[in-house]
């Protein structure tokens, strides 16, 4: 069966993947600066975004793909595809999950599946890579959603901000006693849990925060069929040197590091570094 997989921008999916695999496909989400809409990683990428925002005081809003852009795609696949897996952005963050299944319900003649990653970013890409390999393989869109059901579960993203007001701003933090961060100048550790982002701890300095987090990626105990990977939003350095941090505790892996898509980048601020993993059996 051909399948096609689709996410959203979130997932920052890199061009080479796509080009090497071309049954994947990208619903952007938007950005609205100064009354212009932008495509997410499409007339926007982090590089300019961060540029723009040093040059203006407006705060970026944020939005979700319209579902007459989803139902446009599926239609358009339709006609190429036996089958359609779209994962999506958390549910408890965005709308884009409910969108997708909005434009589901809308479409005949053809099997579509819409996948809530519960996470974002580097979570988000490695469960498409997933997708691409078991769908390569022969695997239907409800048997490959029913094994990433089990890894979601086996899935974990800790963000480490440099500054909580931005998400403290945007309302993404799930726990309130998270913005006392900002009064203390306290280094917040995120943490995904059930597709909300909650405050996991409160450190010093972004160094200890680095430590604490890679001290939690040791106790995982991963191994080498496990998925690593660092995400950062304008903080390249530091992501390098999370990754070296990582490296000599998991030296066989292959820790791949993205950037964090502009639209999640609004809500962490610059300066911020994820470390996220996929531990497999």
């Amino acid at each position: 069966m051909k399948t096609a997989i689709v996410t959203d921008s979130t997932a920052v999916v890199d061009k080479e993947f796509v080009k090497s695999n071309p049954n994947v496909y990208i619903v952007p989400l938007h950005l609205m600066i100064k009354d212009h809409d932008y495509a997410d990683g499409v007339d926007l990428t982090q590089e300019m975004f961060f540029q723009m925002m040093d040059q203006s005081s407006i705060i970026p809003t944020t939005s979700q793909p319209s579902v007459g852009e989803i139902l446009e795609l599926f239609e358009m696949l339709k006609s190429k595809y036996d089958q359609i897996l779209y994962i999506t952005i958390s549910s408890k963050i965005s709308g884009t999950y409910s969108t997708g299944k909005l434009a589901m319900n809308q479409i005949e003649g053809i099997e579509i599946e819409v996948f809530d990653s519960l996470h974002t970013s580097a979570i988000q890409l490695m469960f498409v890579k997933e997708a691409v390999r078991l769908a390569s393989k022969g695997k239907t869109i409800h048997e490959i959603v029913s094994i990433l059901e089990i890894l979601r579960e086996k899935a974990a993203i800790y963000l480490i901000v440099d500054d909580l007001k931005h998400l403290a701003r945007t309302g993404r933090v799930n726990n309130v006693s998270a913005i006392i961060g900002t009064l203390l100048k306290i280094k917040p550790i995120l943490k995904f849990e059930d597709g909300y982002i909650n405050l996991h701890k409160k450190v010093r300095s972004l160094s200890k925060a680095y430590q604490d987090v890679i001290e939690i990626a040791k106790a995982e105990q991963l191994n080498c069929s496990s998925l690593i990977m660092v995400a950062h939003a304008n903080s390249h350095q530091n992501a390098v040197k999370i990754r070296d941090m990582l490296k000599k505790i998991y030296p066989n892996h292959d820790i791949e590091i993205c950037e964090l898509s502009p639209v999640i980048s609004v809500h962490t601020g610059p300066n911020s570094v994820g470390v996220a993993w996929l531990k497999k059996v």
